[in-house]
């Protein structure tokens, strides 16, 4: 005959459940107990040289993970000094053993070439309208109406009375034959 071992006590919390309210606990109190005791000491450890914070960080976490493995009776300031001491030496090491870094403040960055203004960057609205009498009428016209007067295709498509698809094809046109006339490009480089 084998006899069940169960793994809830008498109140039906399971034991995993009560391990964990108790380590819980025993965190929070390390915590609310501690924290302002390893500020201050992070504080006259790191100086100027870390961040006491991270430091405190690094204290807690470890905290956490070896709780269980401290005796209920331990003296918790005691192994956290230690603890806290020795991640500041292990920070220190590790700072002397990293490769040398300058701070970004200090690095002068090359700024980049004065790149040379497009052709079209130049150009104002009274060198624009000079070359729209090169343009046909059509393409002159609605292309006016659309750069100059800000008419939506819509609006250009009922008082010239063609199609809006038309519009758009006439508009691309005359940037394209403009492009031309500024640039004396032929009219495949245009495209």
């Amino acid at each position: 005959m084998k006899v069940q071992v169960s793994e809830k006590d008498s109140t039906g919390a399971g034991v995993s459940q009560i391990d964990d309210a108790r380590r819980r606990r025993r965190l929070e109190a390390l915590s609310r107990d501690h924290r302002e005791y390893l500020v201050d000491l992070a504080r006259r450890l790191c100086r100027s040289h870390f961040d006491p914070e991270d430091l405190v960080q690094d204290v807690m976490e470890t905290a956490i993970k070896e709780i269980d493995r401290l005796p209920e009776d331990a003296n918790l300031r005691a192994w956290l000094t230690r603890v806290m001491k020795n991640r500041f030496i292990d920070r220190t090491r590790r700072r002397k053993t990293a490769p040398a870094t300058t701070p970004i403040d200090d690095v002068m960055v090359a700024a980049p070439a004065a790149a040379s203004a497009d052709w079209w960057e130049k150009l104002d609205a009274e060198d624009i309208r000079r070359r729209l009498d090169a343009l046909p009428s059509e393409l002159r016209v609605t292309f006016e109406l659309f750069a100059f007067e800000r008419a939506s295709y819509e609006a250009i498509s009922a008082q010239l009375g063609v199609p809006k698809g038309t519009i758009g094809t006439r508009i691309l046109r005359a940037r394209r034959r403009l492009k031309q006339l500024f640039t004396g490009a032929d009219q495949d480089e245009a495209s």
